[in-house]
């Protein structure tokens, strides 16, 4: 039980980049769940937002199905766009988690800079509102959409991982190795765990 897994193409548009991180991934002994039709990103062409949620909670649910006893850490690939270029969000409920990967990324270099430079490690929470423990006070909190019953941290370790590409699309060769490092590192947390 003690592998990973890799998802990518929960967005349809996030498939390609997906693919090419996801070649550099199997390199690692790291399994991945590719999503044949996920759910575009936009949310207008579903005409109303009930329907767009719903696939997105069932397909979220399917997943956790597949894997809830055969995985000890799931990696949630997606991206997003910012034109300084590429960076990262790793969000995650367990403390711990990102306790000991803040550890290792201060110990990365990407070309020539620290991979913790590039990274901004989140604390998903339940309620915003409630007054965070003393332990999470060195990480942003957020809240997700994702059903609870998969970040949680119940059955697996849920990793979400953000890749921000300087432009839309698939990315380029030093943004898929940029994902690849962040895969790789977030790996290496689960064999210490």
């Amino acid at each position: 039980m003690g592998k990973t897994l890799l998802i990518i193409g929960v967005h349809v548009e996030e498939l390609r980049f997906g693919e090419r991180v996801a070649e550099g991934a199997k390199e690692l002994g790291i399994d991945v769940l590719r999503i044949e039709h996920g759910l575009s990103n936009d949310r207008f062409l579903y005409g109303n937002l009930f329907y767009h949620d719903t696939f997105l909670r069932e397909l979220y649910l399917q997943t956790h199905m597949q894997i809830r006893g055969n995985y000890s850490l799931a990696i949630d690939l997606h991206t997003g766009f910012n034109q300084a270029g590429c960076c990262a969000d790793v969000f995650c409920k367990e403390t711990c988690i990102l306790d000991r990967l803040y550890c290792v990324l201060q110990n990365r270099l990407i070309h020539g800079s620290l991979l913790s430079e590039k990274v901004r490690l989140l604390k998903i929470v339940k309620n915003m509102a409630a007054r965070p423990k003393v332990a999470d006070l060195s990480y942003l909190s957020c809240k997700t959409f994702i059903p609870k019953i998969v970040w949680e941290g119940r059955h697996y370790h849920y990793v979400g991982l953000e890749i921000y590409l300087p432009r839309p699309g698939e990315g380029s060769r030093e943004d898929w190795l940029f994902a690849r490092q962040l895969v790789k590192c977030i790996d290496e947390v689960r064999q210490k765990t």
